[in-house]
């Protein structure tokens, strides 16, 4: 009996094992997106890539990290060393059962303001686009340029986070037979088709009536008053009828597009934005003073979450201005 209970019991242990192993070996290659940030996976035989894209409040204004690393040494199942080749600091991407946090100094692409880590659901990755090569002939090159990759030709598809307009260079993944390569293209070399607004938002009548330029407002006793500061521009949201979409932060902006819209009550709207760097939010639109055209924009974690007012720009002119005084120059 005892030795029928070792073998039932160690045949129990061994099954839990082989099913840890196996989990924590399952391919990790996809996109991995939030609200904000994404994270893009791109596994190769001799050379694995990250790809990491976020914003995060940064005072006043957004702060942006734009990171690709390569697999420097996969220390453990559970964790893995990656490099910049810019040699600032440690980098790590830990592989939790639920989650993948990336962890790092920031200095060498995220800057001043970022947390040190951020982390992206595992269950909800997406599988990477599929481009085709237009060059006659390219080379994959590696992430520390230190050799010449293989080479594609036109017509050869590759894999790729296929964010819209393409970065200058992309971290592309090309399967050719049992060989599984990584590297980086030139932008201008692949056709990942478009990413256009869908037919809801390029149609929406509540979209054309949001169209336009809005003006960053404050409230002013029973008014309100638009700011101007040196060296900045006053923040604004730009909205076009064909669902393209320019947040101003006032001194960096972001563009989008807006993928669906519904409307609300009194004429306000939901709007679903994307982002290049395949990241979404929902921003909603609403009317707090319709008499000065003035809205309320609210949503996602970042600059919106708390709600900002925006007056039309054409109807501004009865809103006084205040200007910061600026320093002259010596």
């Amino acid at each position: 009996m005892n030795a029928l209970r070792y073998g039932l019991v160690t045949g129990a242990a061994l099954c839990l094992w082989a099913g840890l192993a196996a989990a924590q070996q399952q391919p990790l290659t996809g996109v991995y997106a939030k609200q904000g940030g994404t994270l893009v996976v791109l596994e190769g035989d001799g050379q694995t890539l990250v790809q990491y894209e976020s914003t995060f409040p940064q005072g006043q204004s957004m702060g942006a990290c734009e990171c690709t690393f390569a697999v420097q040494k996969k220390t453990s199942p559970k964790s893995w060393a990656l490099t910049t080749f810019q040699s600032q600091g440690k980098w790590t991407l830990d592989l939790e059962p639920n989650k993948l946090v990336l962890k790092g100094p920031g200095t060498d692409c995220c800057g001043a303001g970022w947390s040190g880590q951020d982390s992206f659901s595992r269950p909800f990755s997406r599988a990477l686009s599929t481009c085709t090569v237009k060059a006659k002939e390219a080379r994959l090159q590696p992430l520390d340029g230190s050799r010449q990759g293989p080479t594609v030709v036109s017509g050869d598809k590759v894999e790729a986070h296929a964010a819209s307009p393409l970065p200058d260079v992309v971290p592309v993944r090309v399967v050719k037979g049992t060989q599984v390569v990584t590297g980086l293209l030139p932008g201008g070399e692949l056709d990942c088709g478009t990413q256009a607004a869908g037919v809801e938002a390029a149609s929406s009548g509540a979209l054309k009536a949001l169209a336009g330029k809005w003006l960053q407002v404050r409230r002013k006793g029973k008014g309100y008053l638009i700011e101007e500061w040196c060296g900045a521009n006053t923040p604004s949201v730009t909205v076009d009828a064909a669902g393209s979409i320019l947040i101003d932060f006032g001194q960096d902006d972001l563009k989008g597009q807006v993928k669906s819209v519904k409307s609300e009550a009194r004429g306000g709207s939901t709007l679903q934005v994307a982002y290049p760097s395949g990241s979404s939010e929902t921003l909603k639109w609403t009317v707090t003073d319709a008499k000065r055209n003035v809205m309320r924009v609210q949503g996602g974690k970042d600059y919106f979450r708390e709600g900002y007012l925006y007056v039309r720009d054409d109807a501004r002119k009865d809103i006084p201005v205040k200007a910061e005084v600026c320093e002259e120059e010596e």
